[in-house]
């Protein structure tokens, strides 16, 4: 699953505007199309906007999966950290890495 969490910027999805408008989540859609180009069919890939209240200036990427009854995450990108948009196509290549180390 990827797992990612933007900031809705004032918008609720119900009173105040359609979330459609904020470049937030036109660079989320952007993201997935990347990411999906780039694995697909290779791997499922199931996207997820995390649940909540999402923090301020947010866009944050993150990996999860579970083996057995234990569950990991990684996080691909964060916007919190680095005062910057995560880039698409670097998403892609760090996802890259998580998934094949060996390359």
């Amino acid at each position: 699953v990827i797992e990612v969490e933007f900031c809705t910027h004032g918008y609720d999805c119900v009173s105040r505007g359609d979330q459609r408008d904020s470049r937030y989540y036109n660079h989320y859609i952007k993201v997935c199309d990347v990411l999906e180009q780039r694995l697909f069919p290779a791997w499922n890939i199931c996207f997820v906007i995390k649940r909540g209240r999402p923090r301020q200036g947010s866009f944050e990427v993150e990996l999860l999966w579970v083996v057995g009854s234990v569950e990991y995450s990684v996080t691909l990108a964060s916007k919190i950290c680095n005062a910057k948009f995560p880039n698409a196509e670097n998403i892609a290549k760090r996802l890259d890495a998580v998934l094949h180390p060996d390359m």
